[in-house]
């Protein structure tokens, strides 16, 4: 765990759903949009993490970009000494899963520095027993099955736009799947628009337990496995918005 930053910063309430903080340290600025649950005690704590998790790595990663893009002979153009803050906005969503005890953090960030722009998603399950991150592997006997499975219908599901980056994406997928949220019924993956496909297309990609059952997935992350649900037609069946908190 990350300790807590020393950051000078400034909140905003926008409705009683949501709340921003602005966050400024040395080289980079972070706009942070959290959700009201974020000012709970359950969650406060989660929601610091977050926060010094976005906020550390950006300005390491910028400082390093500019040590990277440096030119030590011409001091006139010091990016050290002269230079324009790098800003970054990270939109935290909180999915609560309180039947199945865990809670999904979906973090949306789009950076901007140097008159460049980048855009990542990232997705974390989390225990709420423990606090621990649930890992992929956590989720099946068979997690090398499992992770080939959901590497191959990420595949089958963007190849028609043939983004050089998928072929990548499907190699990561394979060693270590990241991104997904866990669903009643399967998985579903997130990534950012554009990277797979247009931007003008969903970047997500659900995986129904159906498929993974030969992977054999871990009761107690899917709870419609129980001793009678044999029937497969009842796994497909399951509302994934069911029992969900979004706030």
């Amino acid at each position: 765990m990350m300790g807590v930053l020393v950051l000078s910063g400034t909140s905003m309430a926008l409705d009683d759903s949501s709340y921003e903080e602005t966050l400024a340290r040395s080289y980079t600025t972070t706009i942070m949009h959290y959700p009201s649950l974020c000012q709970t005690d359950e969650f406060a704590k989660s929601c610091t993490y977050f926060t010094n998790y976005y906020v550390g790595r950006f300005e390491h990663d910028y400082i390093g970009y500019i040590t990277d893009h440096l030119d030590f002979d011409m001091y006139e153009s010091d990016d050290f000494t002269q230079r324009e803050s790098a800003v970054q906005k990270v939109n935290l969503d909180y999915r609560v899963i309180r039947k199945y005890g865990f809670v999904s953090v979906i973090a949306r960030v789009v950076q901007n520095f140097k008159n460049k722009e980048a855009k990542y998603t990232e997705v974390f399950n989390i225990s709420l027993d423990n606090q621990k991150q649930i890992q992929f592997s956590d989720l099946f006997s068979d997690h090398e099955l499992a992770a080939m499975i959901c590497s191959n219908a990420i595949y089958d599901k963007f190849s028609k736009y043939e983004y050089p980056s998928l072929h990548l994406i499907k190699a990561q997928v394979e060693v270590q799947p990241k991104n997904f949220m866990i669903l009643p019924d399967g998985l579903e993956f997130e990534f950012s628009r554009g990277v797979l496909a247009p931007a003008s297309v969903k970047a997500r990609v659900v995986v129904p337990l159906s498929l993974l059952l030969e992977a054999k997935p871990v009761k107690k992350w899917f709870h419609v496995l129980d001793e009678n649900s044999s029937d497969l037609k009842r796994i497909n069946s399951v509302d994934p918005l069911e029992d969900v908190d979004k706030n």
